[in-house]
């Protein structure tokens, strides 16, 4: 990747709808990326999509039910990569190559593990999209499943890892099996990332590196960023969105969270705790869950019926054609 790369991505301005944190250097590979469109939230079913959060959610408009990282956690992995130039990277689930793009210009030598690339249209997408970048040079790319791909490739190469983002199969036990073989073939010195923290499920990966003894943090993004590290290395430091209210999931309130301020949200609860502890045995932290879950809900099924007629219209549109 060369210099005069990175500056003329540096030279753009962000758009609408996007946030970077401050202090920050950033980029905007964008252009690599022929497919890249801003999404609607309501093309995907999942339960963790934070439709609430008001950041663009972008798609490949070959597929456009699954989202990438957004702007803001694009450039916390690119700002984190910045402090590991030139060291080992891996990447678990890379979708597009978005991710993997800017984990590259960061300066990283990286291993991408995907099952999609066994696939030879996401494949040749990828690296198209990364040879543009002038980063495919530094970014291996490797069709398998986790965990079992990482210690194949682990002991093929004699590899361990500084840089890790977990970023794969979001149902567990599949977060906690990735973490568990990153944690065991991780630099002494290493640093790990987490993507869709808001699912209690990936959450499980980040809890298992604090029982061992990591320092762990939580980014306030659209889907939730976490980091875990230990040794001679330290986090990048994000701030929040100070336009957004940024709720807290129940399975993270035990985390600091970098950048953090009390929300309206928090003080709502705050509210209805007052009101309703003289009528329950219920410890603090157990409301507080049921009233998150509670509201999550209602959200999701709140949101379900424009979900619904995204779907229907979406058929109707390819049986037109």
């Amino acid at each position: 990747m060369s210099e005069k790369t990175v500056k003329v991505i540096e030279g753009k301005l962000l758009p609408k709808g996007d946030y970077v944190s401050s202090g920050f250097f950033t980029i905007q590979p964008d252009s690599y990326f022929p497919n890249i469109i801003l999404g609607n939230k309501y093309d995907s079913f999942w339960l963790y999509l934070r439709r609430d959060i008001t950041h663009n959610w972008y798609v490949d408009k070959r597929k456009q039910n699954v989202g990438f990282v957004s702007r803001d956690e694009a450039h916390i992995l690119y700002n984190t990569a910045l402090k590991f130039k030139g060291k080992k990277a891996l990447e678990i689930g890379c979708w597009m190559g978005w991710s993997a793009c800017h984990l590259a210009l960061g300066g990283v030598e990286l291993d991408v593990i995907d099952p999609m690339l066994s696939e030879q249209l996401f494949n040749e997408s990828v690296t198209e999209s990364l040879k543009l970048a002038g980063v495919k040079e530094f970014v291996n790319l490797i069709p398998g499943c986790s965990p079992e791909k990482v210690e194949e490739i682990a002991n093929k190469f004699q590899r361990k890892w500084s840089l890790i983002f977990i970023d794969g199969n979001h149902e567990a036990p599949a977060p906690l099996n990735d973490t568990i073989i990153c944690e065991q073939l991780a630099e002494a010195d290493a640093l790990i990332l987490f993507h869709d923290l808001a699912s209690p499920d990936v959450g499980q990966g980040l809890d298992y590196l604090k029982e061992k003894g990591w320092n762990t943090m939580v980014y306030q993004t659209m889907q939730i960023m976490g980091v875990a590290w230990r040794g001679n290395v330290e986090p990048v430091i994000h701030q929040p969105d100070p336009k957004i209210n940024w709720p807290l999931p129940p399975h993270l309130q035990g985390y600091f969270v970098s950048g953090s301020v009390q929300t309206p949200a928090e003080d709502k609860f705050a509210e209805i705790l007052r009101a309703v502890r003289p009528y329950t045995l219920l410890s603090e932290r157990k409301l507080f869950s049921l009233y998150s879950q509670a509201k999550q809900l209602y959200c999701y099924l709140f949101w379900l019926p424009k979900m619904l007629l995204q779907a229907i219209a979406r058929n109707k549109l390819i049986k037109h054609d």
